[in-house]
């Protein structure tokens, strides 16, 4: 099946258990009341190390239950022997479990686009500090699953939507298929009690809600110690403060027992909880290493990784870390992950600190790749202010200088910004060019492709010169690329002949039908989201002239990323039969037309830490689209924003592309902007893999018999050719997100 989870991947079981104590536990007297809590307190935190554990009192909140213990772990035993342990307790005789539900992670079948990042992240349960939890079993009705796929996508799709209105509610979605009575477990957390009502109200108007068989008994929980649950059954004073979670018991300060030796071969790995942090233990050899389990990437779990000596790779996007000190080796990830102390104690037992060996857990957000103030300070220079001057990297260390202190020289900033390039941190120095304004077609495409087939797709589209931006995105369409065609050919005919040889089921062709804004700017010297400068639309000549031959012989000269010398312009220049100051004066022309948008450097935005490729789409009323639009284009964070048409499958008509350090920062701004905007309907769709992402060379040779006017030339017949043998099974690239 095509939704199958990956068998490499562990799934969590579920169990969310409601008590009722007997009134009669409360009648003994106090001293005998506190060596039972303490009995009971004992055995449950002694299960700490193989699940996690949260208490919730329902005291004065609903009359049949008192408390709710919710527990995940990976393994069905561990409940069971949980449930064993508690009833032995002389406490648990006076503990009747009116309402157990068993469920069990899984991605779902549906492609939701939420707000939590990748949808593999739903395959673990990771409970936040909410003050309440609303939890309820769900049925949905058989005649649901008689609905077209299609059918049901759609009515999700409003589902999630109305939810999106409530970012103060988090959802966790569990699934009971043949464990339990129930077809889903659902827990929603939240501080605030009203937005909760108010949003299962307005679920209430969707269609899906037509579909819902039983979504009762349903259970207001308020988040509690599992220490004051007891205090506040046994009346005692205080009792109904919220203090945290029980510690797991300390072999000394700042320890905990959380697995034994002897149940961890070599090479293998457990998943433990810490003060409920997941912790993946892998042993080496006689060595045990301890580390967060969530890959700083994509959350991924890295208990289910591949190990190569110490070198750990997450099983999801394949992140490479230092199993001894957290850091990354290779891969999407920029962040390490936290790593934390192990002692073997003499017994056998496996002891793990209760706090990261850095003594603080590290900031995903903050990263600075090996990049001081002066790298960043000419990234930032070179992406916004290139000097069109004889002699630029002199200028740049001038403007640099001035601006940080000290003495930077012309040969250190060549030195930085080859260095740079090394690195693949900047892609190109060059002149860009608007290909719509100089003559060439082009459109944005989604497509849908059968996802097995998606690589040799992928590979097949990539083959034309006009393919610029090729990924892979996480929505239904799956598949999302840009293709420019020169003046003489047709778009639609080269876009049919190409998505025809992909085997593509959909096509949506998406041109740009108003731009509102198109400037890549990464912001390399502060946090994305605190940046509140608005960026102002740019003013071009009307009636700008037609270009020439001559035009077309400067543009195929200054288009090609330019190599790092003192006198940056010469080649170029020379290569165009102009001086250096000719050359100027042709780019500040075709500047005020708007054929040149710029000369500037192009970084790859993943490898300069925005690994969160995210594309925002509005469902804008007509009446307000060219309003949000401009609005939207004036964020700085925003690097391009257009207005696009929809289709019956395809509602939203504003695209604004967002690049952030992380998916968190990325929603965090989505967030703000749509408050801004008035603007709740969107989605944002992140690249997940990157097949293809370059420059189309305008008036060049590239583009030679791919042309269909007259008859498909000779690159689609060498195409066919290489389809038939089966040579385009795939395409590579770089998994991004």
């Amino acid at each position: 099946m095509a939704n199958k989870v990956n068998d490499a991947v562990r799934r969590q079981m579920v169990r969310f258990a409601f008590y009722h104590l007997d009134p009669a536990w409360q009648r003994l007297d106090s001293q005998q009341r506190e060596e039972d809590k303490r009995e009971l307190l004992d055995t449950v935190t002694g299960f700490g190390g193989r699940m996690l554990l949260r208490g919730y009192s329902l005291v004065g909140l609903r009359a049949d239950v008192d408390f709710l213990l919710w527990q995940v772990t990976e393994d069905l035993a561990v409940l069971r022997a949980f449930a064993t342990a508690l009833n032995q307790t002389r406490l648990g005789s006076y503990l009747t479990p009116r309402y157990a539900f068993l469920s069990m992670t899984r991605r779902s079948i549906y492609h939701i686009p939420d707000m939590s990042g990748d949808d593999g992240d739903r395959l673990t349960i990771q409970p936040g500090q909410a003050k309440y939890l609303f939890v309820y079993p769900f049925v949905k009705t058989r005649a649901w699953y008689a609905l077209p796929k299609v059918e049901r996508q759609r009515m999700m799709e409003e589902h999630i939507r109305v939810g999106r209105t409530y970012p103060s509610v988090k959802l966790n979605t569990t699934y009971s298929y043949g464990l339990d009575d129930q077809e889903f477990v659902v827990a929603f957390e939240t501080d605030d009690a009203a937005d909760f009502l108010d949003l299962v109200a307005e679920l209430r108007e969707t269609e899906a809600s037509t579909y819902t068989l039983r979504d009762t008994p349903m259970f207001t929980c308020e988040a509690l110690g599992l220490p004051a649950i007891l205090d506040s059954l046994a009346a005692t004073p205080g009792g109904m403060s919220r203090p945290t979670p029980a510690p797991q018991p300390s072999t000394s300060d700042g320890w905990r027992r959380v697995a034994r030796l002897a149940d961890l071969p070599p090479g293998a790995s457990t998943l433990v909880y810490v003060d409920n942090e997941a912790i993946a233990l892998w042993r080496v050899g006689d060595q045990i290493f301890a580390v967060n389990n969530r890959c700083s990437h994509a959350r991924g779990p890295l208990c289910d990784g591949a190990l190569d000596g110490t070198t750990l790779t997450c099983p999801w996007h394949g992140a490479r870390y230092d199993l001894r000190t957290g850091a990354v080796l290779s891969g999407p990830a920029r962040a390490p992950v936290a790593t934390y102390r192990v002692r073997l104690a003499s017994d056998g037992g496996i002891d793990v600190s209760t706090q990261p060996a850095g003594g603080d857990k590290p900031d995903a957000a903050a990263d600075d790749h090996g990049l001081d103030a002066v790298d960043r300070k000419l990234l930032n220079l070179l992406q916004w202010e290139f000097p069109l001057v004889e002699r630029p990297f002199a200028a740049l260390a001038e403007r640099a200088s001035a601006e940080l202190g000290g003495e930077i020289g012309e040969d250190d900033v060549m030195r930085r910004v080859e260095h740079l390039r090394q690195r693949t941190i900047i892609r190109q120095l060059s002149a860009i060019f608007d290909t719509r304004k100089i003559g060439y077609q082009s459109s944005l495409v989604a497509a849908r492709v059968a996802p097995e087939h998606l690589g040799e797709a992928a590979a097949i589209i990539n083959q034309h010169p006009g393919v610029s931006h090729n990924y892979r995105r996480d929505n239904h369409f799956n598949l999302w690329f840009t293709l420019a065609v020169p003046p003489e050919d047709d778009l639609d005919d080269v876009l049919a002949a190409l998505t025809r040889r992909a085997g593509v089921e959909i096509v949506r062709k998406l041109p740009n039908l108003r731009m509102y804004k198109i400037a890549v700017k990464l912001d390399m010297e502060r946090d994305e989201r605190e940046i509140t400068r608005q960026d102002e639309a740019p003013r071009y000549a009307k009636n700008p002239r037609r270009l020439t031959a001559r035009d077309r012989a400067i543009v195929r000269a200054v288009q090609s990323d330019l190599p790092t010398t003192a006198r940056f312009f010469d080649a170029a220049a020379a290569q165009a039969g102009l001086t250096v100051p000719e050359l100027f004066a042709w780019m500040s022309e075709m500047m005020s037309y708007g054929y040149l948008r710029r000369f500037a450097a192009i970084l790859r935005h993943q490898e300069a830490g925005f690994t969160a490729n995210g594309m925002i789409t509005w469902r804008v009323p007509e009446d307000r689209v060219d309003e949000v639009g401009y609005k939207a284009a004036a964020y700085p964070q925003v690097s391009h924003c257009y207005r696009r048409p929809v289709y019956p499958d395809w509602p939203y008509n504003v695209f604004s592309m967002v690049h952030a350090r992380s998916r968190e920062s990325c929603e965090e701004i989505a967030g703000r902007m749509a408050a801004d905007l008035g603007v709740s309907d969107y989605i944002i769709l992140y690249s997940t893999h990157e097949y293809k992402k370059t420059r189309v060379e305008s008036f060049g040779d590239a583009g030679e018999g791919w042309s269909v006017a007259g008859g498909e030339g000779a690159a689609w017949a060498d195409l066919d050719r290489r389809i038939a043998a089966g040579e385009l099974a795939s395409a590579p690239g770089t998994t991004v997100a």
